[in-house]
């Protein structure tokens, strides 16, 4: 009786254990390189890019009049009573920090430009990145690096890579979407 208790406990513990060790499947892939081969990316970055040159013309003409008018201070400046030129600096102080406070939003709005033009591609890349996870039975994907290129995958096989699936399948649905 007690064999026979000590049987199916053992039995039972290597049921339980063996459905813990169950191994996770892992996949990678590198966004970057998807992003940089899609026509939707270039044309996004056509468009970013003429939002660029436009505002660096609007804030350099802005800087340019400034330099003047910073230059006039500069040779009139012997001549004005100290009123004048305190009054005359503070006002060129306040417009060179209104100049950087527009650069600034200037590089916010182009950031945040980029970020509205680029969600739907990344919605896409997402949805088809978790198709092919789900057909290829992986229970992780894992991105091969870091916005800033530090490298997270240092080493696998590359059956386990997914990019240039999810890059293929995503040039389709884009040829599909032109259609």
């Amino acid at each position: 009786m007690f064999r026979t208790y000590l049987f199916f406990a053992s039995v039972w513990v290597l049921l339980c254990t063996a459905g813990v060790q169950a191994q996770v499947k892992i996949g990678y892939m590198n966004p970057t390189v998807i992003l940089a081969q899609l026509d939707e990316v270039a044309v996004v970055d056509q468009v970013i890019e003429q939002l660029v040159q436009e505002r660096d013309s609007e804030l350099m003409s802005k800087a340019n009049q400034l330099q003047k008018d910073f230059v006039a201070y500069e040779e009139a400046r012997s001549m004005l009573n100290e009123e004048a030129r305190l009054t005359r600096e503070k006002d060129l102080l306040a417009r060179d920090q209104q100049l950087q406070e527009e650069r600034e939003n200037y590089l916010n709005e182009i950031t945040q430009k980029r970020a509205q033009l680029l969600q739907p591609i990344i919605e896409r890349i997402d949805q088809i990145m978790a198709k092919v996870a789900q057909e290829k039975g992986l229970d992780l994907i894992l991105n091969e690096a870091t916005s800033y290129g530090d490298v997270i995958v240092f080493f696998s096989s590359e059956e386990f890579n997914i990019t240039q699936e999810v890059l293929s399948r995503m040039i389709v649905s884009g040829n599909n979407d032109k259609n």
